[in-house]
């Protein structure tokens, strides 16, 4: 998989949940990218939302610790780029070539500077994507699965409290909507009481 069609997948897996921003701006100079195999920076914001952006870094690295240390301090140098909270959301998607699966496992478990998702020797593109934060919400035929832990909880909320049930899609939806704080309250207690927000 080539570090463009990763890009391409996350615009896809992206679109209808986020708003894509390329920023070249966050390359710093004082690392020497061309010790880099490939790199990109995208950034996604909530559509809708005028909340804070989640940063990923797209990188290609060869397997030598040399490498994987420069992409460290690539990540690195651009989290002291981001202002807070943003630094709690950069995420770094790595293909590292001819990687052992448990080597990738080890520096995914390592979470100084970002979380990290190494591509697997045979994991497909969107196989890698599901294991981020862009995953599916849920599918028709598969709702309510570990996959969506919004729609298993509220399953289970229905099924533990009948007389919410009509209210979970609604619920759902404000959740999802990226409000925060009073704006989701209000909009959570607009779905019970069936008034519009004014």
């Amino acid at each position: 998989m080539s570090i463009e069609s990763m890009i391409t997948a996350v615009r896809l897996r992206a679109q209808g949940r986020f708003t894509v921003t390329d920023h070249a701006g966050f390359m710093p100079v004082s690392l020497g990218l061309p010790q880099l195999k490939q790199a990109h920076v995208v950034r996604l914001q909530r559509a809708g939302s005028s909340g804070g952006y989640r940063t990923l870094l797209i990188a290609e690295s060869s397997f030598t610790s040399e490498d994987i240390h420069v992409v460290y301090r690539w990540a690195a140098d651009i989290r002291e780029q981001l202002e807070e909270p943003e630094t709690a959301d950069l995420y770094l998607l790595l293909r590292v070539e001819g990687i052992p699966d448990e080597e990738a496992t080890r520096i995914e478990t390592d979470d100084r500077f970002c979380r990290k998702v190494v591509l697997r020797s045979a994991e497909s593109v969107s196989d890698f994507l599901d294991r981020t934060f862009l995953a599916p919400l849920f599918e028709d035929s598969d709702a309510g699965a570990i996959g969506d832990p919004l729609q298993a909880a509220l399953g289970g909320l229905g099924a533990q409290y009948p007389w919410a049930a009509p209210h979970l899609v609604g619920w759902r939806e404000s959740l999802l909507s990226g409000k925060t704080g009073v704006e989701l309250a209000r909009a959570l207690e607009s779905v019970v009481s069936g008034k519009t927000e004014s």
